[in-house]
């Protein structure tokens, strides 16, 4: 794990723990067990800081979802990353939790979220109909948001039923 993604981390479990409108660089570096010069060194402000954290959160996502991509279409490997998403929810979670809240912080940060998910939908639009993308997208979102706030699926039984919905809307094409 590289120092930016240990500090990222760090900032994600500050702000889980004191509040968007409460951390602290000075509070994120102690967290990081780095100096406040050596968090300034990759994250030059908070408002870097907090950008950095909402970026991350998408990196990762397009990283778990070309994993997936390996084996299967987008369609597929998108639902699969959010499910894997929920599966391992501990560091995840805290990482989407603290972002979501700087975003609701700074509205500043809710473009970079936006122009993620127009680009997801436009690949999925380019595997499915229209209807069909916008379902699997609103399904994949309130999976990551039953998530985010500890309303989870009930085991591999829910897991089966959104896999088969996705696959039988996939297969209608």
């Amino acid at each position: 794990m590289s120092k930016r993604e240990e500090i990222l981390k760090a900032a994600a479990k500050t702000v889980s723990n004191v509040g968007i409108g409460n951390v602290t660089l000075e509070q994120v570096a102690e967290e990081a067990g780095i100096s406040k010069g050596g968090l300034l060194y990759h994250f030059p402000s908070k408002q870097a800081l907090l950008e950095g954290m909402v970026a991350y959160v998408f990196k990762r996502s397009n990283e778990s979802i070309a994993e997936f991509e390996k084996a299967h279409d987008f369609s597929l490997s998108y639902v699969l990353s959010t499910l894997s998403d929920v599966d391992h929810r501990n560091d995840i979670s805290t990482m989407d939790k603290s972002a979501i809240m700087a975003i609701a912080n700074d509205r500043d940060l809710l473009a970079p979220m936006q122009q993620q998910y127009s680009e997801w939908m436009q690949r999925l639009r380019a595997e499915n109909s229209e209807e069909a993308a916008v379902i699997i997208r609103l399904i994949t979102s309130g999976l990551w948001f039953e998530n985010l706030f500890d309303i989870h699926l009930r085991g591999n039984q829910d897991r089966e039923h959104v896999l088969n919905v996705v696959k039988a809307l996939m297969e209608e094409e």
